[in-house]
């Protein structure tokens, strides 16, 4: 029983990261329709930064690195898209292209070689559990994160010019709403959280620099279990593969450890029509 609590832990631990990735994927993809592949690159370019600097300076400035590539892809996206045109096709071959780029980046200047720092050698034993504080501070940082982003996307008036350029960005156009600045602002919002992912993954499970392809696609899993409109449902999601994936690595052969989350999206993918069937009597 202690076993399984702690391999819960874990894979919460593990959770909260793939829901910070699914926050930028389901935010840009609300907004603009689209989605940005390179999120996962934004995120180790942060860990490799952080860690070759190091301290309270290198943190900051890996998160402005992922804010910084993520504006170069905002800006890029924006000079090739107007509201009612956007070329969603030229947007992520886009976000892909700077994704490799910054992958062969990391490689040059920082070596194949993992990145990782551990700041606590001992455990909280908690009812016969092993936790380590970088949880608490992973649950933390996300919580506080979620609550800023509800607070952001419910509660304010760039939330509500957010929300309107996603239903209809030509008519909030017409009514005056800066549609272009919206998106762009969503792609820098998208990089700062990809940038604090980055951050919780150096001091937690570390990275290299063909990292970001996996995290990329973790957190795209991430964000359409519980639809991709919502970014608050993609962190539910982040939880969930975070589970599935530990869970997995510790009750299954070796082999199917990539395999399972992977096979429990595509599950709940497909169940996913039939929930809405019956949820209607039968009508979709």
């Amino acid at each position: 029983m202690f076993e399984l609590m702690e391999f819960v832990v874990r894979g919460a631990l593990l959770g909260v990261i793939y829901g910070l990735l699914a926050f930028p994927i389901s935010l840009v993809f609300a907004t603009t329709g689209s989605v940005d592949l390179a999120v996962g690159a934004y995120t180790v370019l942060a860990v490799a930064i952080a860690w070759a600097i190091g301290g309270p300076v290198g943190i900051v400035l890996g998160i402005g690195a992922a804010v910084l590539s993520s504006a170069i892809v905002g800006f890029i996206s924006m000079r090739l898209n107007r509201p009612g045109t956007f070329d969603h096709i030229t947007a992520v071959l886009g976000t892909f292209g700077l994704a490799t780029f910054l992958e062969s980046f990391i490689l040059t200047f920082y070596g194949k070689d993992p990145m990782a720092n551990q700041m606590f050698d001992a455990f909280w034993d908690v009812f016969g559990v092993r936790i380590s504080p970088q949880a608490l501070i992973n649950i933390s940082v996300s919580l506080a994160l979620l609550a800023a982003l509800y607070v952001l996307l419910y509660r304010t008036p760039f939330g509500r010019m957010m929300r309107a350029s996603a239903i209809n960005p030509l008519g909030a156009a017409l009514n005056g709403i800066p549609v272009q600045a919206i998106w762009f602002c969503t792609y820098l919002l998208g990089g700062l959280l990809a940038g604090v992912a980055g951050i919780l993954v150096l001091y937690t499970t570390g990275a290299d620099y063909s990292t970001g392809l996996s995290l990329t696609i973790s957190g795209f899993g991430a964000a359409i279990i519980f639809g991709m409109n919502s970014p608050l449902r993609g962190f539910a999601g982040g939880l969930v593969t975070g589970l599935v994936q530990v869970l997995s690595s510790a009750y299954l052969p070796g082999g199917w450890v990539t395999a399972a989350p992977m096979i429990f999206i595509f599950i709940v993918l497909a169940l996913g029509p039939m929930n809405r069937i019956a949820a209607t009597g039968g009508r979709v």
